[in-house]
């Protein structure tokens, strides 16, 4: 069901349609183009190498005593440091942009494209967290539904937004007789939300010893981080609010990111060994014989 396909790389994400500025323009002009469009950098426009690219911030600097300066003087080299390389995955361009907001995208001795934290907001991205988080929700709801007495927790749990329901297990009940007649043999457990599923991990531990957490606190916090970027996701929400380099402003920055999806990466990993030891090649999601 889920495989090496779905992923994603920079080539998705990356903008290729590079708008580079004129070598003679003056730094005022170049300033005031960068500031308008939102862009951090822009590549300057040269036939042969070396290939340059000026950033708002040194134009900062330079203004207002450069204001009709060629920009080219104010210009820097693109060097190794600067590129990406189109293949780069996931996670290589998460800690990558963790270090410096933007980065060029370089192909046979060209540059091919630009990258930065916007990007990271992009569909592709969306499509890709939610495949994995996705994958994380169906893997723990066999997890739980082998190691926790989830009927038993969530019979204690009041129902919230359920109508006529009083507890969380009579919604999950609610659900699943409302579509057995479909006969699309799902078990019960697979009617849960994440939030339920939250709910039962919280209570057992001996769920939680097959995840990579130290206690049902850090399961918890986990999960709950999880699940809020799943809501983003489902609804299309940005997944970075703060692309400042300063991270001051509060929303999910890159590093918070970059963290989240280390710790998505280490729970689909530790629930894939899980399923592998208990079921062997049993699908995710598929009610055991």
């Amino acid at each position: 069901m889920f495989g090496d396909q779905e992923r994603v790389t920079v080539r998705e994400l990356m903008t290729d349609d590079i708008e580079r500025v004129s070598a003679g323009a003056s730094v005022g002009e170049v300033h005031e183009w960068l500031t308008e469009n939102g862009y951090t950098a822009a590549p300057v426009a040269r036939d042969d190498p070396p290939h340059l690219y000026v950033t708002r911030a040194d134009l900062d600097e330079a203004l207002p005593g450069a204001t009709d300066d060629p920009v080219y003087k104010h210009a820097e080299r693109v060097g190794l440091e600067d590129l990406v390389a189109p293949d780069a995955e996931f996670g290589e361009l998460l800690a990558e942009l963790e270090e410096r907001p933007v980065y060029f995208v370089g192909w046979h001795g060209e540059v091919v494209g630009v990258v930065s934290r916007s990007d990271l907001n992009k569909p592709a991205a969306h499509a890709f967290l939610y495949t994995r988080v996705g994958e994380l929700e169906m893997r723990l709801r066999d997890l739980v539904d082998a190691e926790a007495d989830w009927e038993g927790t969530l019979a204690t749990e009041p129902a919230r937004d359920h109508d006529g329901c009083e507890t969380e297990y009579d919604a999950v009940l609610q659900s699943y007789e409302s579509y057995e007649d479909a006969d699309i043999q799902l078990r019960p457990i697979d009617y849960t939300t994440f939030y339920q599923l939250q709910k039962c991990l919280r209570a057992s531990p001996e769920a939680v010893e097959e995840l990579p957490f130290a206690d049902t606190d850090e399961a918890d916090d986990a999960v709950d981080a999880i699940r809020n970027l799943r809501n983003h996701v489902a609804h299309y929400g940005n997944v970075v609010h703060n692309v400042d380099e300063t991270y001051l402003n509060s929303g999910r920055n890159v590093h918070e990111l970059s963290e989240l999806y280390a710790t998505m990466t280490e729970t689909l990993e530790a629930l894939r060994d899980w399923s592998d030891r208990e079921t062997g090649e049993r699908p995710v999601g598929q009610a055991s014989d």
